[in-house]
């Protein structure tokens, strides 16, 4: 990564022969009393804030990593991690770090990700002419108060709020700020100025340029710049970079760092969807101001150039830059050794100045004593906020040309790699083909699926509109395809098809539906992660059989089992979903009515997943249970047997109006790649109007290898009531 100050006489240079070459709209301002508050703001950032001195205070470093189905959607906690840290400031530009304590936590027992800051990871002061945090980008984007910026952006006065503080109330202007033109590395957003002194009091950005993440070399060729241009365009594809700059008001007179949050988002919606956003937020906090602080600096100024220089605590022969008059280090230990035990100083050079930062042995470090708990998800309070920021910023890149922001208008497209090629009971093996158009509005797309099924020799598929944006999914289909009874089965997935080509068992019922129906899901709310449906349905069975030559050549039958016929019909269905989760517990529910000219009944079901850790060991409880009501029809009645109920017997072993199945895993190793699993299961079906009946309840029991947590494992299953043989299953999501 390029250091954190970056001249912007370079970057002007860079995005100049952009910005010449295109003959769009070039105002600068969208009236006199933008023209003027932009004018007295960057007077104000070029002569910074000669009031401060110095200061000390804490700071917060906060890293969490997380995964949802999208940005905007609830999102599932995987690892946090903390640091607290003294920071000590002076002018112009000198900066010491004591680092006082680091802690983690995460999902993935036994996993810990060291985070190592190798210089300053955040803004000690007011931001320079260029824009870097945390290393990020690898290009640092011009400032929008730069000197000469106003030729690369135009400004626009959006919004005022009215802030409270104690003795003073203050006026602050929002202005949106946008490129011209497309330049190596620019921002696109919103700066809040403070309307009595124009000090920028937040800035809130999303990164955008041909040359973000790698530059062309000193002798590039016109061709080696195009393809540093794609290679760019490429990753903007998958990945967002947002920040958030807030500062405080002390003592009524100095804005001060406060918040700063930095959020990379990793989105992929090309045979699998789903969002990987990682956030930094640094707070500060017990500020001390002017107060002339001591600055001793433990590596020795003649030393420093352009790359940083560690030292450890002990004098090491060994190290480079081991400066005299420490201890010497004891015999045997590597480097990294020394420093979890001793501890180093890192130190280096940046604009105006020099900082330094001071890592404690290790020991020190566990040993800090916080305000509170490391809680691996964040409150509601700042989530909410993230939530925000994130998608006003979303919301300004929908905005802008899709080739700013690497998004696509057209292109091949699938929701899940199973799309292209699946296999199962009722069409054996079938093939698809995607295509999205993004024609507009905001958030919207526009995708149709054709597929073939070589054992029915049907044709298939779907057209789907879908917006999916900061407030919710909504999503509008016409479709001919193949529905599954259950809603947990798995059926249409990769891990179904590899279970049925290798080990011979299909584990769900199909029938085909032709219709269309709207469904909406929203993210934000009192019914946040809940989904609401309603479609109307024309159902046919699917009495297609078909077989796995290469199950029957690993010495299986070969034959898959047939697919029982359901009611045919034209029928209206209406579904509620919701989804949440507490703590460990996952909890996931339904209501589902059918209703047609020959029968009407409903369903309702609810899921929990219980997380927990014994001795040492982790697990997973999960139940189900569900009961219909109203006329008897096949597709709503509930199955039990196979992965998701009862595993060591087939798959639809029993079938009633109602139902409820217990599985316990207990992972006999904390190890990540492959750990073994041990369970047993159990499970029947009933009717209300009866007695229960525990003498024909299924059980199996077995054993699992299970790699990452349960996104592949083997499972050898033997049912004990009714006796069954053994079972070999291979699953992709099961538990633990």
């Amino acid at each position: 990564m390029i250091g954190v100050a970056v001249r912007a006489g370079l970057l002007l240079v860079a995005i100049a022969p952009s910005a010449i070459a295109q003959q769009r709209d070039t105002t600068t301002y969208a009236d006199a009393a933008t023209a003027e508050l932009v004018a007295l703001a960057r007077l104000r950032h070029q002569r910074q804030d000669s009031l401060v001195r110095d200061y000390r205070a804490l700071v917060t470093t906060r890293v969490d990593a997380s995964v949802g189905r999208s940005r905007f959607a609830r999102l599932l906690p995987l690892i946090a991690h903390e640091t607290a840290a003294r920071v000590t400031w002076r002018r112009p530009n000198d900066l010491q770090l004591e680092i006082l304590g680091v802690r983690q936590r995460s999902v993935f027992p036994g996993i810990h990700a060291e985070i190592a800051y190798d210089r300053p990871w955040f803004v000690p002061r007011a931001l320079g002419d260029s824009i870097h945090l945390m290393g990020l980008p690898e290009t640092a984007a011009l400032h929008p108060l730069a000197d000469g910026a106003e030729h690369y952006y135009r400004y626009a006065i959006s919004d005022s709020v009215i802030l409270s503080l104690p003795g003073r109330t203050v006026r602050a202007i929002g202005i949106r700020v946008e490129p011209k033109e497309l330049g190596a590395s620019m921002v696109a957003g919103d700066m809040w100025i403070d309307a009595e002194s124009a000090d920028v009091v937040r800035l809130m950005v999303l990164f955008l340029g041909e040359y973000l993440w790698d530059v062309p070399g000193p002798n590039a060729t016109a061709e080696d710049s195009a393809d540093t241009r794609k290679g760019n365009r490429w990753v903007q594809r998958v990945l967002t970079v947002q920040a958030d700059l807030e500062y405080s008001l002390h003592e009524n007179r100095y804005w001060m760092p406060y918040r700063q949050l930095l959020v990379l988002t990793v989105e992929v919606d090309f045979l699998i969807r789903g969002a990987l956003p990682v956030r930094f937020v640094t707070t500060f906090r017990d500020y001390e101001i002017n107060v002339t602080p001591e600055f001793v600096f433990h590596v020795p100024a003649d030393v420093l150039g352009e790359s940083t220089r560690a030292k450890t605590a002990c004098r090491d022969s060994t190290e480079e830059t081991s400066f005299d008059e420490e201890p010497r280090c004891p015999a045997g230990l590597d480097r990294s050794e020394l420093r979890h035990r001793f501890g180093y100083h890192r130190a280096g050079l940046w604009a105006s100045g020099r900082w330094e930062i001071a890592i404690p042995p290790e020991e020190s470090l566990a040993g800090y004593r916080w305000r509170d708990s490391l809680q691996l998800g964040i409150g509601e309070a700042d989530a909410e906020r993230i939530r925000e920021t994130v998608a006003r910023l979303a919301a300004l890149a929908e905005d802008l040309p899709g080739e700013w922001v690497g998004r696509r208008r057209y292109g091949l497209a699938w929701d899940q790699l199973a799309d292209i090629l699946r296999f199962n009971r009722v069409q054996g093996v079938s093939v698809g083909l995607g295509y999205e158009l993004r024609p507009g509005p905001d958030f919207t797309a526009l995708r149709g699926i054709a597929r073939f099924g070589t054992a029915d020799r049907r044709l298939t598929g779907s057209l789907l509109w879908r917006r999916e944006g900061p407030a919710g999914a909504l999503e509008i289909t016409a479709f001919r395809s193949v529905l599954e009874a259950e809603p947990w089965t798995a059926g249409q997935s990769v891990g179904n098809s590899l279970n049925g080509i290798f080990a011979g068992h299909d584990d769900a019922d199909y029938y085909l539906g032709l219709g269309g129906g709207v469904s909406y899901n929203p993210f934000v709310g009192r019914f946040h992660d809940t989904e609401f449906a309603v479609s109307f349905e024309r159902h046919r069975s699917m009495l297609a059989r078909t077989g796995s030559s290469l199950n029957d050549a690993l010495g299986g039958s070969g034959v898959l089992g047939p697919n029982p016929p359901v009611l045919e019909g034209d029928f209206v269905r209406a579904r509620i979903e919701p989804r949440t989760r507490f703590g460990g517990v996952r909890l996931r529910a339904g209501i589902e009515a059918l209703a047609g000219g020959q029968a009407a009944g409903g369903r309702v079901w609810a899921t929990a997943r219980i997380g927990f850790a014994v001795a040492g060991r982790t697990g997973a409880v999960s139940l189900k249970t569900g009961h219909t009501v109203g006329d008897v029809i096949p597709q709503l009645r509930f199955r039990v047997g196979g992965p998701q109920t009862v595993r060591g017997h087939g798959y639809g072993a029993l079938v009633g109006r109602g139902f409820w199945s217990a599985q316990l895993d207990l992972a006999v190793s904390r190890r990540l790649l492959a750990a073994p699993v041990v369970f047993v299961d159990a499970g029947n079906t009933f009717d209300a109007r009866e007695r229960f009946d525990f003498d024909d309840t299924l059980i199996g029991v077995g054993v699992g290898l299970s790699f990452l947590k349960g996104w592949m494992r083997f499972n050898l299953a033997k049912g004990l009531n009714p006796s069954r043989d053994v079972r070999f299953d291979l699953l992709f999501g099961a538990p633990r």
